[in-house]
């Protein structure tokens, strides 16, 4: 018998070919499917599209620049503005040359500092969105049983550009305990002593800890409509699991639980006894 005889059951090498074909069909159209669907819903989704400036302080301004690059500030369910997003790092003394729609510094110490005249210009959106721990650096290793903040000679900087020096006048006001600069022990914040890539010193903790930065949200008063409502999705987004990861890789904690705010009036007497200090 003359021919060519084939195993049945067997494909040919086209046959192959054209099934490892719609093989890969079925694996990439899903995914292109997807895509174009993720695509169309977000131009049906955006029904405003805006800018959104974000100044924070630095560590957290890192914290913020990852989790929008991970999405999110997303317009949350039943909101049409989307927003693209961009974060600057600015020192809570410097906000006023910037021209930021949203601030969030370490604490609301700097708007609500009379000097500064900021509590007009800024409305406050959350009143804590992460915290960090706040008090005295000590040496590596050093443990904090025993230590007493009100008793330790501290290194304080400049209160009016340093949110870790204002706090802790307003804990424990200016005596001959609070110098400026010199050998006592400095004091700092958690994300500030990592910043720093001093190994020497630890971050506050334990009865070295004397207080923590709440990160507030404050929005530019007369912002826009549409820009306010960006805020509010970016605002919105830290309800997942993913800010709290973020915020964690940044050495800073989750949002806090406030007190009633610190009046103009205290702290503008405690910078009052800072200028002081010099005269006693």
């Amino acid at each position: 018998m003359t021919g060519v005889h084939r195993r049945r059951g067997r494909l040919s090498k086209e046959g192959r070919r054209l099934l490892g074909g719609l093989a890969l069909l079925a694996v990439f159209a899903p995914v292109t499917a997807y895509t174009l669907n993720a695509a169309i819903a977000h131009v049906q989704s955006c029904g405003t599209e805006v800018d959104l400036h974000v100044a924070a302080a630095p560590e957290m301004a890192a914290a913020l620049e990852d989790f929008v690059a991970a999405g999110g500030g997303a317009p949350s369910r039943g909101s049409d503005v989307c927003a693209h997003i961009t974060v600057e790092a600015v020192a809570g003394s410097a906000v006023a040359e910037t021209d930021a729609d949203v601030w969030v510094p370490e604490t609301a110490l700097w708007r609500n500092n009379p000097e500064a005249g900021l509590a007009e210009r800024w409305d406050v959106l959350q009143e804590s969105t992460a915290s960090a721990a706040v008090g005295m650096a000590l040496p590596a290793g050093e443990g904090t049983d025993g230590v007493l903040p009100d008793e330790a000679d501290v290194a304080l900087q400049d209160p009016r550009q340093h949110a870790a020096s204002l706090m802790w006048i307003m804990m424990f006001g200016v005596d001959e305990h609070t110098v400026e600069g010199g050998d006592g022990t400095p004091v700092m914040s958690a994300p500030e002593v990592l910043a720093s890539g001093n190994t020497d010193l630890q971050a506050p903790t334990g009865a070295s800890q004397v207080a923590q930065f709440e990160y507030p949200m404050l929005a530019r008063a007369g912002l826009g409509e549409h820009e306010r409502e960006a805020a509010q999705n970016l605002l919105r987004s830290y309800k997942g699991e993913a800010y709290g990861e973020v915020l964690a890789e940044h050495a800073l904690g989750g949002a806090i639980s406030q007190p009633a705010p610190t009046s103009p009036e205290l702290i503008a007497a405690a910078l009052q006894r800072w200028d002081d200090r010099e005269d006693a």
